[in-house]
């Protein structure tokens, strides 16, 4: 599909924003949002149910991205699922364009604008991004760009996966709080939106101001808050993401770049190398709606659809050296105690219905996922899964610490079933069970238990797993005859 649209002239920015220009001032402003009703379990709350909600996001959109980002850590994204729009809306707002038929899979609806005028027949305005739909009546219920990720901490914890980071500590939420409204400053749309040289002028002394202000910061403390991310950073990180990437090119905030802010630079990479941050910073979607939506082309003179050339996205991946700012370098993230009961299993029982929900039922989810945002919905917690039993295995010799038991033989089998079977057939290719260390060591000392290594036979259930395939599926009848399974000849 061709980002590139035909080009219109600035009446399509002005109709595209009609209802937030200011006639006094000549200013485009924050439009007000309209569904904002709070969760919990309260007389017109909303409530907080597993598979009752879907968010929409938009990968270009800084208020998407932080919503993204926050769902990810948490785990979320086990009970609520994630719809994605296209990087370019039309004249009538954000579509689905990159799912089949143009239609999202679950809400069956090709505009975003149609679960707005669910929720409300007299909406009128933009249909907006992030927006939480509630999947049966396909009504948006909540679109507070600012407040939904402070929601998805506060008021989801109890879905909370068991090693979810505490990104809003109790003894920093005023100051979080604080944070927050300080970075609502570092706002290049000011200039990006102007529509005189008064206000881009004004735009652009705050902007640097607010920048400069959170450079001196990070100079001394590796994120806002000391040594762990929180979610102030979450808040700045995909504005200062932007900056690189759109806004110093684009939208003329061009004192500076984001790298000559040796603080600020540092400080974007050790977000950008971490998990959740990573897998929601999609750079080229992020590139392509800035610089070819129609409306942005339209203000900016954008005749020929032209992307900009840079940056190297590779700099990104570079280090940061932030680790030595923080008492605690190994670790971005702060866990409570309450946050870390998945190791507490001591009953085989309870091991056993840990692997099933969140090794074999994922796995099988993953099997039968028909469009992209539910397969990597289910990687996710398979990769968060396996990262935590790498962990724990680190401390114990079997799941359960020195003896062995039915667990240790559910694990090894679904291991085998997930390297040779699942890892192809089901596109979960993020990585191998003996990429991970300890899970490895531990394979390596099972796959030596007679009772253990013969209860499965893995080149036959891999033969029946491919041979199983319908035509369209498995064509010619292949078999893939690897891999080599190097923990079993340890």
């Amino acid at each position: 599909m061709s980002y590139i649209k035909p080009f219109q002239s600035v009446a399509l920015f002005e109709s595209t924003f009609k209802h937030q220009i200011n006639p006094r001032t000549s200013r485009v402003e924050n439009r007000k949002f309209v569904f904002d009703r709070k969760f919990g379990s309260e007389p017109g709350e909303l409530p907080v149910e597993a598979g009752k909600y879907r968010l929409i996001w938009m990968p270009g959109c800084p208020h998407s991205n932080k919503a993204v980002i926050t769902l990810r850590l948490l785990g979320l994204d086990k009970v609520i699922s994630i719809g994605e729009c296209s990087v370019l809306r039309d004249p009538r707002g954000w579509v689905f364009d990159e799912d089949i038929g143009g239609v999202d899979p679950v809400l069956k609806i090709h505009y975003l604008d149609d679960a707005y005028l669910k929720a409300d027949p007299e909406f009128v305005g933009r249909s907006t991004v992030p927006a939480l739909i509630d999947i049966e009546s396909g009504k948006v219920v909540q679109n507070q760009p600012w407040e939904i990720p402070t929601y998805l901490i506060r008021d989801w914890k109890k879905y909370h996966k068991a090693s979810a980071p505490d990104l809003y500590p109790e003894r920093l939420r005023e100051k979080i709080d604080s944070d927050i409204e300080k970075i609502k400053l570092v706002n290049a749309y000011v200039c990006g939106f102007a529509r005189n040289q008064e206000t881009f002028d004004e735009g652009y002394q705050e902007y640097f101001k607010a920048l400069e202000y959170f450079e001196e910061i990070l100079t001394e403390n590796r994120f806002l808050n000391g040594d762990y991310i929180t979610l102030s950073d979450i808040h700045l990180y995909v504005a200062l993401i932007r900056f690189h990437l759109n806004y110093h090119l684009i939208f003329g905030v061009n004192k500076k770049r984001l790298q000559d802010y040796p603080a600020l630079w540092a400080y974007t990479r050790d977000l950008y190398q971490t998990e959740a941050f990573y897998e929601y910073t999609k750079i080229d979607l992020i590139k392509k709606h800035y610089q070819l939506s129609p409306h942005m082309r339209a203000k900016l003179g954008n005749v020929y659809g032209l992307v900009g050339t840079g940056p190297d996205n590779r700099e990104l991946l570079l280090p940061c050296g932030r680790e030595r700012l923080s008492g605690d370098p190994d670790h971005k993230f702060m866990h409570t105690d309450e946050n870390r009961k998945i190791f507490q299993h001591s009953r085989e029982e309870d091991e056993i219905s840990y692997l099933q929900e969140y090794i074999t039922e994922p796995i099988e989810k993953a099997g039968q996922a028909k469009y992209q945002n539910e397969l990597e919905r289910w990687s996710n917690i398979l990769k968060d899964t396996f990262a935590e039993i790498n962990e724990r295995l680190g401390e114990r010799r079997y799941l359960l610490g020195n003896e062995i038991s039915g667990a240790d033989r559910l694990l090894y089998q679904t291991m085998l079933r997930f390297d040779s079977i699942y890892y192809y057939l089901y596109k979960l290719n993020f990585a191998k069970s003996y990429d991970y260390i300890n899970i490895k060591r531990y394979l390596s000392e099972v796959s030596r238990i007679d009772e253990i290594r013969n209860s499965i036979h893995i080149e036959k259930e891999k033969e029946e797993g491919f041979l199983e395939l319908d035509d369209d599926r498995n064509p010619y009848h292949l078999i893939f005859r690897g891999p080599e399974h190097s923990y079993i000849e340890e």
